[in-house]
Order: structure tokens, then sequence, then C-alpha cells
């Protein structure tokens, strides 16, 4: 099955907003947003969008017009795969169309929040999207049922996607400036136990070089499944860190993933400069 063959597309008829619900259910073991909410956004200057295999619902993405800091801007919502069509590029081909729709009606940034510790959802929207992040929020939507979650606190990253910017235009085009993370001062130091989970062996929170690394585990839903407290513990210690860093001035602009490194790191980019 290639991503070539799906179709991404507004979605239209209410059996297509129902089928939403139905991958709600199949992600996170509970629908956040009926059909009826998503068919009544989408006749109202919102975004619902869908990515179809064969005339079925391979995922969908639900963004609202919002107002943040005085302008008019979407709130993308939800994003979601059905695990069978994960890999496939689906999430890029959707924001990227939502990029389009919204350019079209003149709104110039999306928003949305994702868990800080999900290193595949910061590839895609900090490294391949050029979204940046200033902004952190803790427990965010309180305590809810969601398979990912296994009942920790809901801190959440707000991430910014400027999408008519120059430093977007630059990550969407693959010429994004090249880091040496070796070069860079590390805000966490790293080491693996025996079952090569990372464990952070000491926080940095009085460094202030022009830009800093900040590491996260590169698969937290195996290791919250095998040790729930470690990935508790992980969630206060980056809590901490990103409250502290965004206090000063901070932002993330990149997300670093070397796939020649082993054990495989994944790795935020803190800068403080102003473009």
């Amino acid at each position: 099955m290639a991503g070539s063959r799906i179709l991404v597309r507004p979605l239209r008829a209410l059996a297509e907003f129902q089928q939403c619900e139905r991958i709600q259910q199949t992600v996170w073991g509970s629908a956040g947003a009926s059909a009826e909410l998503l068919l009544i956004t989408a006749k109202n200057g919102g975004a619902v969008l869908g990515a179809f295999s064969g005339g079925h619902l391979a995922g969908f993405l639900y963004a609202f017009l919002a107002r943040r800091n005085g302008r008019l801007i979407h709130w993308s919502h939800l994003m979601a795969v059905r695990p069978e069509f994960r890999d496939l590029g689906l999430g890029l081909r959707m924001k990227l169309e939502h990029r389009r729709i919204a350019l079209k009606q003149g709104v110039r940034t999306i928003a949305w929040t994702y868990d800080p510790l999900q290193s595949r959802n910061a590839s895609l929207n900090i490294h391949r999207l050029g979204a940046e992040v200033r902004e952190y929020l803790p427990d965010c939507y309180g305590s809810f049922h969601s398979k990912i979650e296994c009942g920790l606190p809901s801190d959440r990253f707000v991430a910014e996607w400027h999408i008519a910017s120059p430093h977007v235009e630059n990550a969407l085009g693959g010429r994004r400036p090249g880091v040496t993370l070796g070069a860079l001062s590390a805000v966490n130091e790293v080491e693996w136990d025996a079952r090569a989970f990372p464990l952070n062996r000491r926080l940095r929170l009085t460094l202030s070089d022009r830009r800093l690394l900040v590491e996260i585990p590169s698969n937290p839903d195996h290791m919250r499944a095998l040790d729930l407290d470690l990935g508790r513990r992980w969630r206060l210690e980056m809590r901490r860190v990103f409250q502290h860093y965004f206090e000063r001035g901070y932002r993330v602009t990149d997300f670093l993933s070397p796939p020649e490194e082993e054990p495989r790191r994944a790795v935020y980019l803190l800068d403080r400069s102003h473009r």
C-alpha cells in the first residue's frame, strides 16, 4: 500500500464525519469531537480533512477558526491516523492541505497542542513542518481517558505554524541549516539503563548559550508501557526544563533524530535569537 494512493480532501457527507468518531475510538479510546461538531465546523470556516484509501477513511484532521494574540488563526485540535496506515506520510499530507486551505482563506497561522515527549509528533511538527514552540501548558486537558496518556498529566506544547513565513518555507523545502549535536550545550545529561531506557542524570538550568539541546525519550510509548513511574519522572523533569527556558526567552525551533546514533536519540533545539 503506497501513500501516493491516498486521496486527501475536505470531508462532506455525514457518514464521513461519523467515521472520524470511530478513528478517535481506535486511536485514543474515546471520541472527543462528535460527527455533528465536525460537520458544523466544516460548514463555518474550519477545516475537516480526510485521507481516503479505496473510499475508506484512513485518517482525519480537525481545525476551527480561533483568535490568538489578537489574530485570527486556525486551531488544529485533532489529527489521527488508523494504525495500519501509519508511516505513509498521511499526517504530513493532511497538514500541507490544511496549509493550502488556510492560506486561501487569508489565515497566516495554524496552532495546535501536542505532547512534548512524543518524538514522532515532534519530528513532523517541528522539523518537517517548521512549527515553533514557546509555550508549555502543564496538565492542559486535566485527567482524561487515553490509551496513549496512560494516566499521566496531560502536559502540552503549543505549536505555532506561521505558514507564510520564510522559516516554514525553508523547512518544507528541506533547506534547514545543519546542526552538530556535539557542538552545543545540553540541558539534560542522559544515560541509558539496562533496558535502553534514557535517564536524566543531571538537569542544567543555569545555561545561557544562544542555542541549547534538550533530549527526550525516542520511544516514550514503549517506556510508559513498561515503566510508568519513569514516564511520570520524564514528564515532570521536562515540565521543569521547558518552563524554565521558555520564561527566559528561548523557543523550540528544530527537532533532531540522527539515524546513525545508537541508542536512537531524540533532541529538541532551543534558540534564544529573535528574527
